[in-house]
C-alpha cells in the first residue's frame, strides 16, 4: 500500500514537473546570457556590477514559481482534469504536496542556478576574492549566515505557496465571484502574519547583540513562518478533501 501510493505521489510530481520545465530553462538562459553579456563589457574591479543582474535573477526566480503556483492549480479546473483527479484515490495531501514540491523545485533549481552562475563569474574575475576574505573576515560565519538566510527564503517561499492554494480553493467554493476571493484571500494571508505578530515579523532592525544572535533570529523566523506554511498548507487540504465537490 506504502509502495503505490508513494509511486502514485511520483507520477503526480513527474507530470507536474514537467511543467515548470520552461520558467527553469528561462532563468537559466537569461542568467547566462546577461551575466556573460556584463562580464564581456567590463573589465577590472567593474566586473563587480555582476551583483546586478544576479539580484535581479535571484527575484526572477521566486517570483515565477509563485506564478507557476497559480497556473498548475488553477489548470486542473482550466483542463476539467479536477473531476479525474477527485475520482482517484488520490488524497488532498498527495494533490497539493505533490504540487508543493514541484514547485520547491522549480525555486530551488532556479535561485541555485543564479546562484551558480553568477558566483562563478564573480570567482572568475577575481581569483583573490575567497583568500582575502578569509584574511579579513570569518569565512565560517558568512557560510552560516548565507545557509540561514537561503533557509529563510525557502520558508517565505513555501508560505507563499500555501497562501497560493489556499486563496484559490477558497476562491473555488464561491464560482461567480472566484477570481476576486482568490486575490482577496491571497492579499489578506500575506498580511496577516505581519498584524497578528508584528515580534515575528521580519525586520532589519532587530536588536540583536552580536552576528550570532542575528542567525539566531533568522532561524526562529524560519520555523515559526513554517509552522505558518504548515498550517495553511492543512487548512487547503481540508478545503480540498472536505469543501471541493464534483
Amino acid at each position: 500500500m506504502a509502495a503505490s501510493k508513494f509511486k502514485m505521489f511520483k507520477s503526480l510530481y513527474y507530470k507536474d514537473l514537467r511543467e515548470t520545465r520552461a520558467e527553469v530553462l528561462i532563468v537559466a538562459i537569461t542568467a547566462i546570457v546577461s551575466i556573460l553579456w556584463v562580464w564581456a563589457k567590463t573589465e577590472g574591479d567593474s566586473r563587480m556590477i555582476i551583483m546586478v543582474p544576479a539580484v535581479a535573477l535571484m527575484g526572477l526566480a521566486g517570483l515565477l514559481p509563485i506564478i507557476t503556483s497559480f497556473r498548475l492549480l488553477g489548470r486542473e479546473w482550466g483542463h476539467n482534469t479536477i473531476y479525474l483527479m477527485m475520482s482517484l484515490p488520490i488524497s488532498g495531501a498527495m494533490m497539493l504536496g505533490s504540487k508543493l514540491l514541484v514547485l520547491l523545485t522549480e525555486y530551488l533549481a532556479g535561485t541555485l542556478l543564479v546562484g551558480i552562475i553568477s558566483s562563478i563569474a564573480i570567482f572568475i574575475s577575481f581569483p583573490d576574492l575567497v583568500p582575502e576574505l578569509s584574511r579579513q573576515a570569518d569565512l565560517i560565519l558568512m557560510i552560516k549566515i548565507l545557509i540561514s538566510l537561503y533557509a529563510a527564503s525557502i520558508a517565505a517561499i513555501v508560505y507563499l505557496f500555501s497562501c497560493s492554494f489556499l486563496s484559490q480553493l477558497c476562491g473555488k467554493l464561491f464560482p461567480r465571484a472566484s477570481g476576486l476571493i482568490t486575490l482577496v484571500v491571497f492579499l489578506l494571508l500575506l498580511i496577516a502574519p505581519g498584524k497578528l505578530s508584528p515580534e515575528w515579523s521580519w525586520n532589519l532592525s532587530y536588536p540583536a547583540t552580536d552576528i550570532a544572535s542575528q542567525i539566531g533570529f533568522i532561524w526562529i523566523y524560519t520555523g515559526i513562518t513554517l509552522v505558518f506554511a504548515l498550517l495553511l498548507l492543512a487548512a487547503s487540504i481540508w478545503i480540498w478533501e472536505r469543501r471541493i465537490e464534483l
